[in-house]
């Protein structure tokens, strides 16, 4: 048990006892294990030329986009809920807590002293706190979990699982008052694990509608999820990344970021950060968004992300939502696989603006790949304006649109080249109006 000087608007107060973590916590959101990848929809694919032999489909359609059907499927398995008659939420009290020491009990009860009430949490300079176990009753979570507004000042620190500790991811945060800002903090080897939870947010998990985290200048590095978002899993929240890394995250889906919406409205804007070297299994290396949701992404470079698998998709991003790139270019990313689509970006049904941000180096690799840079099908709509997709690759046995594969949606080029890509800028013959 640990001691710390709290304040209430600028007087300070006594020196008080930090109260058990669980004292300050409601019990958190179900855990359910969801089905493969949390959903049991319709086989989430696209349909090929007819000359081309078609291989096994793969599996759920995790953006919550029907094979056959444009319209939204149902809400993920074991999504968060509302809870009804649940204890009234208590009103912040502008608490301040400094962290006395770089030790993992410390640091666990000076967030638990603000989680469930509001406040600030200072860290000691240049710590690295190094957690061994997740804080009872949390679970899956290695630090208590956060229901009101809550700010932690990292001042250069680091938070990491130790290795040989049990998995957990570090943050949870709970709508509808949730709210987590991190300022000059990384979190690095957090492990959402299918065992112990639900296996969402290698890091950070965002749980329903309301709730909310702001990264400035922080980095999540070397996370993993067993199924959704290596770094964040945003399930109806809203994610806000400034001048922050994501790298070297990994996933089923989503291996640096996941947004879903849940019937909602999930949200995830990214400012002058980077998302690299983040890894999938599935699909969406760098970011993952489904059906509804909406990502904006500002001079915010996609590289060096990759997906590896049968029917891989979208080895920088795969999206079925709205999304937004300005000035964030999408290179050296890659999907490798039988059936490997979007190399740069895998786009079902949604629309994206990609506006002065080049698509340049992306790969897709193996029998029938298609869209070294860009795969768009299903309705989908691309529209490029002042950004070139060059130098592209799409390799294998029968491999085409080593640029950009239009397969069934629209692809608007204004001010825009498609050149210098392997084997064909655009299909053969080409799939998008205008490139040859």
């Amino acid at each position: 048990m640990n001691y710390f000087r709290l304040y209430s608007g600028s007087t300070y107060a006594n020196d008080i006892r930090a109260p058990p973590e669980g004292a300050l916590m409601r019990p958190s959101i179900s855990r359910a294990i969801p089905l493969l990848m949390g959903v049991a929809l319709a086989p989430f694919g696209v349909v090929t030329p007819s000359a081309v032999a078609q291989g096994t489909p793969p599996g759920p359609d995790l953006l919550g986009v029907s094979q056959s059907a444009n319209a939204p499927a149902g809400p993920v398995a074991g999504a968060p809920s509302a809870e009804a008659g649940g204890t009234p939420h208590p009103p912040s009290r502008a608490l301040v807590v400094n962290v006395p020491s770089c030790g993992e009990n410390d640091l666990q009860s000076a967030i638990g002293a603000v989680a469930a009430v509001g406040g600030t949490v200072n860290l000691k300079p240049g710590c690295t706190y190094t957690l061994t176990d997740a804080t009872p009753p949390n679970d899956d979570n290695g630090l208590p979990v956060i229901t009101n507004t809550v700010t932690i000042n990292g001042n250069g620190d680091t938070i990491t699982r130790a290795a040989t500790a049990a998995n957990f991811r570090f943050f949870e945060i709970d709508g509808p008052h949730g709210n987590l800002t991190l300022n000059i903090l990384t979190l690095s080897n957090g492990h959402a694990s299918g065992g112990l939870g639900n296996g969402r947010g290698g890091a950070i998990w965002l749980a329903g509608p309301g709730s909310a985290v702001t990264l400035n200048s922080s980095g999540l590095t070397g996370n993993t999820a067993d199924t959704f978002g290596g770094a964040i899993d945003n399930d109806n929240g809203a994610v806000s990344v400034n001048t922050s890394t994501l790298s070297g995250n990994r996933a089923n889906a989503g291996g640096g970021v996941f947004v879903s919406p849940f019937g909602g409205s999930g949200t995830a804007t990214f400012n002058a950060s980077r998302i690299t070297g983040n890894h999938a299994t599935v699909l969406g290396g760098g970011i993952a968004a489904a059906v509804g949701t909406t990502v904006t992404v500002n001079v915010t470079p996609v590289t060096g992300n990759d997906v590896t698998s049968t029917n891989a998709q979208g080895g920088g991003i795969a999206q079925a939502g709205t999304m937004t790139l300005n000035a964030s270019g999408v290179t050296g990313n890659t999907a490798t696989g039988t059936n490997a689509q979007g190399g740069g970006l895998f786009n079902i049904t949604g629309t994206v603006r990609i506006t002065s941000s080049p698509v340049n180096g992306n790969t897709v690799n193996g029998t029938n790949s298609r869209g070294g840079g860009i795969f768009n099908t299903a309705s989908g709509r691309v529209v490029l304006t002042s950004s070139q997709v060059t130098g592209n690759r799409a390799l294998g046995t029968g491999a085409a649109g080593g640029g950009v594969f239009n397969a069934s949606g629209t692809v608007t080029l204004t001010a825009s080249r498609i050149t210098g890509n392997q084997p064909d800028n655009c299909g053969s013959p080409s799939t998008v109006p205008g490139c040859s």
